[in-house]
């Protein structure tokens, strides 16, 4: 039996106080959902609903279970979307990854946008060589990193490529400067 299917029949039927508006209102045919809440009862070992020609009228027992279903169903669309967003990268862990030798400004840069991008990942931020973080990546100890470029990326998907100018710092008085 799909509880959670069940749940939300009994509480469209107790919402409506009617089976045929319940079955419109859910999408499906009233002997089926009369099938449904007839199986929740059995499954419970309790009556929901009486029922004649004219009405349905929730038992006690019905009144004392829709809070409770009510807060079921809550908790069911609350998990699927979590996994929702954990699928699609807006929630979970990031084992991330940067060389040791980036400066701090640019760190400070890339957390702040992350954190506004994605408040609801945990990151898990790690200093690696550009070529412990391939041995990592490659063994999937690793999400995403933040390398030196050339190297070997075979098999790895590549970002936005951040550039950074280098200098060389020499004497006054050296010839070069």
């Amino acid at each position: 039996m799909d509880l959670i299917l069940h749940l939300r029949c009994f509480v469209a039927v107790a919402e409506e106080s009617h089976f045929g508006r319940a079955a419109a209102r859910l999408g499906t045919a009233q002997p089926p959902l009369s099938q449904r809440i007839q199986r929740l009862e059995r499954e419970l070992g309790v009556r929901l609903f009486e029922r004649n020609s004219r009405q349905v009228t929730i038992t006690k027992g019905g009144t004392l279970l829709l809070a409770e279903a009510r807060e079921l169903l809550a908790r069911a669309e609350a998990l699927m979307a979590t996994s929702r967003r954990i699928r699609d990268g807006d929630a979970g862990l990031l084992r991330a990854a940067l060389p040791p030798d980036i400066a701090g400004e640019t760190v400070a840069e890339i957390l702040v946008e992350f954190r506004r991008r994605h408040a609801d990942v945990e990151l898990e931020l790690h200093e690696l060589s550009t070529a412990e973080q391939l041995a990592r990546l490659a063994s999937h100890d690793l999400d995403v990193g933040l390398i030196h470029h050339p190297c070997d990326v075979t098999g790895l998907e590549l970002g936005p490529v951040l550039r950074r100018e280098l200098g060389v710092l020499l004497p006054r008085e050296a010839p070069a400067a």
